[in-house]
């Protein structure tokens, strides 16, 4: 009687086992950037703001692909506001862009329920302006500042393979001068990590006045992600069991002949 109790008790710690780890087994990946009160100020006159003479003001996508073969995409882009989004299994990615307020974000995520798949994810917003500096002659210092944002959440569990989460601020200052911030984080299984950068960007550029000049200042947000399937720990502890139940059987039958 008490081998069939331990036996009963061995099968329901098993189930329970399988069910834990299934329920528990995750790798995440999230991604966001974020850009704020973009702004051109010069040292003297005034900034004049021109139609965009490099392609729409504002543009916006997300693309996603698996390991299951599903691919997802989607862009806009117009002179005042552009927002995209996709989404296919465990993967999706956006982003957004706003003339009038002069702000981009985007974002991306994959999160895997312990299925044995990779996913990839980029979101990407960008602004362009046409401006020009007036009210003066020669050169003139000009100051492009932005507040960033930046959110890097990672986690993996002991079945994960891997879980990468990358960022890129890009300001460019057509033919003139280009600045990037770049952050890229990579864990392994059973780790986790959560990066918030926040930051003031402030860069001076020696312009002329009376010149037409283009900017463009875009985020992208990356997630990529593996996992290995999660095996089955009842299905060892059923075969123990069994083997357990077969070893008292036939010591049962030797005692009898």
């Amino acid at each position: 009687m008490r081998r069939k109790s331990l036996g009963t008790c061995v099968l329901l710690l098993g189930l329970l086992l399988g069910t834990a780890s299934r329920a528990s087994a995750d790798t995440i990946s999230l991604t966001t950037v974020s850009v704020t009160n973009f702004q051109i100020v010069p040292s003297s006159g005034t900034v004049v703001l021109l139609p965009s003479q490099i392609g729409s003001a504002t543009v916006a996508s997300g693309a996603a692909v698996n390991s299951f073969d599903e691919e997802g995409g989607d862009s806009s882009e117009s002179q005042t506001f552009a927002q995209a989004f996709t989404s296919i299994t465990f993967a999706s990615a956006g982003g957004v862009s706003d003339f009038a307020t002069r702000s981009l974000s985007t974002s991306t995520n994959v999160t895997l329920p312990g299925c044995g798949c990779e996913a990839e994810t980029e979101g990407h917003g960008v602004l362009r302006l046409s401006f020009m500096i007036t009210g003066g002659t020669g050169p003139v210092d000009v100051t492009f500042s932005a507040l960033t944002q930046t959110i890097q959440n990672l986690v993996t569990d002991e079945f994960s393979t891997f879980a990468v989460s990358e960022t890129r601020i890009f300001l460019n200052v057509i033919d003139v001068a280009t600045f990037s911030f770049d952050s890229r984080f990579r864990i392994g299984p059973n780790e986790s990590t959560v990066i918030e950068t926040q930051r003031l960007i402030s860069e001076v550029v020696t312009l002329q006045f009376n010149q037409q000049y283009s900017v463009v200042i875009s985020g992208l947000a990356v997630s990529r992600a593996g996992s290995n399937e999660i095996p089955e720990p009842a299905t060892v502890v059923l075969l123990v069991s069994g083997l357990g139940f077969m070893t008292g059987f036939v010591r049962k039958r030797r005692l009898k002949q």
